[in-house]
């Protein structure tokens, strides 16, 4: 995301997308109520002209709708045109913005709260694609990583493959391997993160490197094939080394850490909506996950407020994507956990 023009005076913020990921956090910053403008194509009636015509124009809509398919390089901002230019009409008329990677629009908020504005500040850039595989002798998974979450592209049941059978064994890395190369290929990865039991995953990447020689290929070691294998390499230093930027990856270290302090000492964190406000207001929070859900939820004004505290109080702070294996486990605690700077007694 590159910021254009900042004037928060006037709340007033121009960007242009450079990644899809931008998408996605454009996707958890524009809220109904808020102004876009942005230059877009619209029908009107040109006078002398006997019909419509479709116009290049600049529209400000007060938006009432963001819809975005996670994975995808579109984001749909629908609402009101509150600005357009004369002659046309349109003022009050609903408008669509489709947002593509590419795109400049401005976003206009009556207040911009600090939680915002670094999410935009700290947007994922550009960075390099990675691919993760989690396989076995019975199944195999092929996943892309991204900043807005996992996005599984194959899964696949080997089956029938024991150490004993070479024949069956070779039969079936072979399969896996064309699994990899294909998915390699249609998401351009620069990194292959290959991981399984065992030997299979030596195995597998040296079948994988003799298709692509040019791959850079990361081994590792899980202790099952699938999804529940990618779900386990996602908290492997080997992923976090490769992708450390990513929303997802750091979840599930702070949650792995939530866990180990849920266990030895449950005042050093704090979980739910309540539980983490008490926390920040007593500036106890050093490190807070947000169920990317809640920020446009029910409670989402509530949940502003308390991730704009946090950061104002030094706190760090991080949205995880519904798509990312940590989205479960963090929706059963509430939705929001925090790691705290010091014990903190509320019972």
């Amino acid at each position: 995301m590159r910021i254009l023009v900042k004037d928060l005076k006037k709340g007033y913020v121009e960007v242009q997308v450079e990644t899809a990921d931008d998408l996605w956090v454009l996707k958890n910053i524009i809220r109904p109520g808020d102004i876009v403008i942005a230059r877009t194509l619209r029908d009107v009636k040109v006078e002398g002209s006997g019909g419509k015509k479709r116009l290049p124009m600049v529209l400000a809509i007060k938006v009432k709708n963001v819809y975005f398919q996670p994975f995808s390089t579109r984001l749909r901002v629908h609402g009101i045109i509150v600005e357009a230019p004369d002659g046309y009409g349109l003022k009050g008329q609903h408008h669509t913005f489709n947002v593509d990677v590419g795109s400049r629009l401005a976003i206009v908020k009556e207040v911009w709260g600090k939680a915002d504005l670094k999410r935009l500040e700290r947007a994922p850039r550009p960075h390099a694609k990675v691919l993760l595989v989690a396989a076995d002798m019975d199944e195999i998974a092929v996943a892309s990583l991204h900043g807005q979450g996992v996005k599984f592209v194959r899964e696949v049941e080997l089956g029938g493959v024991t150490e004993n059978e070479p024949e069956s064994l070779e039969r079936a890395l072979n399969r896996a391997a064309e699994i990899v190369v294909e998915a390699a290929r249609s998401e351009d990865a620069d990194i292959i993160v290959i991981a399984s039991i065992a030997f299979l995953k030596d195995e597998l990447a040296k079948k994988v490197k003799e298709r692509l020689p040019k791959a850079k290929i990361v081994v590792d070691s899980v202790s099952v094939g699938g999804r529940k294998g990618i779900e386990e390499l996602m908290r492997r230093d080997s992923v976090k080394r490769v992708y450390a930027e990513a929303a997802a990856v750091a979840a599930e270290e702070i949650l792995s850490e939530f866990e180990k302090w849920l266990a030895k000492d449950p005042a050093m964190i704090a979980y739910g909506i309540d539980d983490v406000k008490f926390a920040v207001e007593a500036n106890a929070v050093k490190k807070l996950l947000v169920h990317e859900d809640l920020l446009s939820g029910e409670e989402a004004e509530e949940v502003d407020e308390i991730l704009n505290k946090a950061e104002e109080r030094g706190a760090k702070v991080i949205v995880v994507p519904s798509n990312s294996p940590a989205a479960p486990r963090l929706e059963g605690l509430g939705g929001m956990v925090a790691i705290l700077r010091y014990r903190l007694e509320r019972w």
